[in-house]
């Protein structure tokens, strides 16, 4: 039997969580391309279109080491971090501005 075959299929596990009145998920993937490296992914689930700092589409995915994941206590701990450690961004803080403004044009709300 080839290793592909015989290679156990890494469990998906999904948490909810909410950062400054954004509700996204996290999702992580563990041993995704090799053993040791998770995959990890960030979908803003509402308000959509909402400005968040690590993304400009409300979704995001990055590779990190096990171990590195597991120190920051989890996938949903870690981009939480990640987006306080960027929430200080000019670009982000126009980008919020901007969405925060009344705009009768936008047709994306």
């Amino acid at each position: 039997m080839s290793r592909a075959k015989t290679r156990k299929k890494a469990q998906r596990a999904v948490e909810r969580f909410t950062w400054r009145g954004v509700t996204m998920t996290a999702t992580h993937t563990p041993d995704y391309i090799s053993t040791g490296w998770s995959h990890i992914e960030l979908h803003v689930l509402k308000p959509k279109h909402k400005p968040v700092p690590i993304t400009d589409t409300g979704y995001r995915s990055h590779f990190i080491d096990e171990d590195e994941l597991r120190a920051a206590g989890g996938a949903a701990a870690f981009f939480h971090a990640w987006l306080e450690g960027e929430a200080t961004s000019k670009a982000y803080l126009v980008a919020l501005a901007r969405w925060a403004q009344l705009d009768l044009f936008d047709k994306r709300r």
